[in-house]
């Protein structure tokens, strides 16, 4: 066998192990926490006392899946208000690649920051391992993605301010 077949089989194994070990990371639930910031401090919340914590369960159509999802989560207003306390009014919730959406004031129920998805977890590959949705959207198109801006999924840090 020649160095040209080597050099082949050795990208080749590169490869299959990057896809290996990518597809593997992909259905994880990494990052294991979020960053809660409040007045310039930040603490860390683990994701599996959200989870834990979950209280909200509801069924429908998520535009971005194209199909009925069975919800877990928590309720943004009401989670907001037990983290960053009752003084609490504007929101700011950034993702992973810096992409964030903002609520100048509480949102009310109609936003659910989800943890599962079907009875499972969310993990990167489900958009998580923390996203927002409505609940309720309205009479919005559901074939028009654009209506549907201010989701965010792979919530890293959500700031609460007064």
């Amino acid at each position: 066998m020649g160095k040209g077949w080597r050099v082949m089989l050795v990208k080749l194994a590169v490869c299959l192990w990057l896809l290996l070990v990518g597809g593997q990371a992909q259905g994880q639930s990494w990052p294991e926490s979020i960053a809660v910031e409040q007045d310039g401090q930040t603490t860390w919340v683990s994701m599996e006392a959200l989870r834990e914590q979950a209280d909200v369960s509801f069924r429908f159509h998520d535009p971005y899946l194209g199909r009925q999802v069975d919800i877990r989560g928590h309720e943004l207003d009401s989670w907001a208000r037990d983290t960053f306390g009752d003084g609490v009014e504007a929101l700011t919730l950034t993702a992973m690649d810096g992409f964030t959406v903002e609520f100048d004031e509480l949102p009310g129920t109609n936003w659910v920051l989800v943890t599962h998805h079907d009875g499972k977890a969310i993990g990167l590959r489900d958009k998580g391992p923390l996203r927002l949705v409505e609940r309720d959207y309205g009479e919005r198109d559901i074939e028009n993605l654009r209506l549907f801006n201010d989701w965010i999924w792979m919530i890293e840090r959500i700031e609460g301010a007064p």
